[in-house]
């Protein structure tokens, strides 16, 4: 229901395309850097806050667990004592103490600040993301393990039919071609240290095991897949994964 409010909400913002000069832009080719840094993500604080408040109100009709913060976040927007510029500020760049004095401030857990304010900004990140990956099609493919776009790591990796291997990023969603093997965190490509683990149950997940760094990376195989394949979701699904690596 989240994913669907989200996907609905894009509809709704309007975003002026993120600009990239040519000789900035030449730099970041030649040193194989992400074209933005996380901070330069923009979003539209009107579709934002009209998202906010639906995923809040569907937390305090179907999720126990979150009802109580989302009540709490409900009444704190309509007395003006949480300020939703400053929690998707902080959000977009990384200030963990502003939020965590927002979140003291409101008396709830900051992680169900972070998780509410994170879902809210989403599509405005991915629609920028989607703006900025015009400027990736002049680029040589992007063989490293962090986001072409904003730099940060992959949440889930992906085998298409022709069986390449790709990236999601856990930011922004943009998706990238890597190499088929080896560790995509540290190039690892040593298999003695390489593992992987799956279920008979569930053919179309793996996990990938790296020894010399100590992470993992989930991947789904299309070609054992007989549904949509749509990423965010299969990231949830998969948490049983995360847990057993």
């Amino acid at each position: 229901q989240v994913f669907t409010l989200q996907e609905l909400n894009r509809s709704e913002i309007s975003i002026p395309p993120i600009l990239i000069d040519a000789d900035t832009l030449k730099t970041k080719q030649e040193n194989e850097m992400p074209l933005i840094d996380q901070s330069g993500f923009a979003y539209d604080i009107r579709a934002g806050k009209n998202l906010f408040d639906r995923i809040c109100t569907l937390a305090c009709n179907s999720a126990p667990g979150l009802s109580s913060s989302a009540r709490t976040l409900k009444k704190e927007i309509n007395a003006s004592s949480l300020q939703l510029k400053n929690l998707f500020d902080s959000i977009i760049t990384g200030q963990d103490s502003a939020l965590h004095e927002l979140a003291k401030g409101i008396d709830i857990p900051e992680k169900d600040l972070v998780f509410f304010g994170y879902l809210s900004i989403a599509p405005a990140v991915r629609t920028c993301a989607m703006q900025l990956e015009a400027y990736l099609d002049a680029m040589p493919d992007f063989q490293k393990g962090y986001c072409p776009v904003c730099g940060n790591l992959p949440d889930l990796a992906f085998l298409k039919e022709d069986g390449t291997r790709h990236l999601k990023c856990c930011f922004c969603s943009h998706e990238w071609k890597t190499s088929r093997m080896g560790c995509i965190f540290c190039g690892n490509n040593d298999q003695k240290s390489q593992h992987y683990f799956f279920s008979d149950e569930e053919k179309e997940y793996r996990v990938n095991l790296c020894d010399n760094c100590r992470s993992y990376i989930k991947t789904v195989d299309l070609r054992q897949m007989n549904r949509a394949f749509y990423p965010p979701l299969e990231q949830i699904a998969t948490i049983h994964l995360d847990m057993i690596a």
